[in-house]
């Protein structure tokens, strides 16, 4: 491995979240003094998952098939979708076991700095998808963040004019917080507690 390779190979791991420059020499370091044991099978299972993971075309889900698992469950309730902001939250509520529902991964909340618009949110396949499946609930579980709770308003808004119930976390979620670092027992609590919108 050249000095510019593994500059380059230091430069990427660099741009993992939450992973500075110093960090990204550590475990460039630690992955090439492990090449065989740890490097190749990571570097092979990054080929594999690269290959074999999509995007669920009705929900938005990371999986290995599409439609994905849940969709496809006939152990899920069809009538209500979870609004999530990205699959770090589907395996949240997933993990703490109180959603038995749908989910709908919008991939970000709006937010001028990212360059993230309404556009961004699909709305129309969101109100194409409530129509055609006769959706009951729409649970709006996004940050309690100042980007949370606007998206929230946007998507409420214009869910106006269906006839479905729109409900949103409790928040006893701390405001500020992100849903996927919240512990099971609190989101499980907010899910149960949730408020209606209508």
């Amino acid at each position: 491995m050249s000095q510019d390779e593994l500059q380059k190979f230091i430069n990427l791991i660099s741009r993992l979240p939450g992973i500075g420059q110093r960090s990204a020499q550590r475990i460039a370091l630690y992955l090439i003094k492990n090449k065989q044991e740890l490097m190749l099978p990571l570097a092979e299972s990054i080929n594999e998952t690269a290959r074999a993971v999509k995007k669920c075309q009705n929900c938005g889900i990371l999986d290995t098939i599409n439609p994905c698992k849940i969709c496809t469950s006939d152990m899920r309730s069809t009538t209500t979708i979870c609004i999530v902001e990205d699959m770090a939250d589907v395996w949240a509520f997933e993990r703490s076991g109180y959603h038995k529902g749908l989910y709908h991964v919008i991939g970000g909340l709006l937010s001028a700095s990212k360059n993230f618009t309404e556009q961004d949110l699909k709305l129309n396949f969101l109100k194409q998808r409530i129509e055609k499946n006769n959706i009951q609930e729409i649970i709006l579980a996004l940050s309690a963040t100042i980007e949370g709770q606007t998206t929230a308003l946007v998507i409420k808004d214009s869910l106006e004019g269906l006839k479905i119930k729109i409900t949103q976390l409790a928040y006893g979620v701390p405001v500020g917080s992100e849903i996927h670092y919240l512990d099971d027992n609190t989101l499980g609590a907010a899910l149960e507690s949730r408020k209606d919108l209508g």
